[in-house]
This record gives structure tokens, C-alpha cells and sequence, in this order.
């Protein structure tokens, strides 16, 4: 990860520090933030369910759930066939 895509996030974030939790001028807070964001968005795109959705790791939802109801988690199994 770059130090140039951080301070970019960091920025952008403090701009909007009421939305982040942030204190005006807190770059230190901002840069840490997002180093943490950058951080699980470069362990998502090395996931291979996060890409492959038929990858026995990946989360599969019912068509009555959405990301932002609940946690619950479904696989997919065949049976009898």
C-alpha cells in the first residue's frame, strides 16, 4: 500500500471528518483510518471469494437478505442430484 494512496484517503476522509468519527484537523486519526481501510480493501482483492462466487468461502444471501439485515450466511449444497 502506498503512501500516497493513504495520504489521499486521509484527506478525503478528514474532509468529511463528521461522517468518519473524526476531529477537525485529526490527519494523524485520518492516515490511520485510512491505512486500516486500504488495508482490508487489499486482503479483499486477494480473497478469492470475494471474486469467485461460486468459491466454497464466499457469503451467499437469500433473496430476502440484503448486506445490511443480519449476518446470517448460507452454502450452497446439492442434494439428491
Amino acid at each position: 500500500m502506498s503512501a500516497d494512496r493513504v495520504e489521499a484517503l486521509a484527506q478525503k476522509l478528514l474532509r468529511n471528518h463528521d461522517e468518519n468519527g473524526l476531529e477537525p484537523g485529526d490527519i494523524e486519526g485520518a492516515r490511520r483510518m485510512a491505512a486500516g481501510q486500504l488495508e482490508a480493501s487489499d486482503q479483499r482483492q486477494n480473497d478469492p471469494a470475494a471474486f469467485d462466487h461460486e468459491h466454497d468461502d464466499a457469503i451467499r444471501r437469500t433473496s430476502s437478505e440484503t448486506s445490511s439485515i443480519g449476518d446470517t450466511q448460507t452454502r450452497r449444497q446439492n442434494v439428491g442430484e
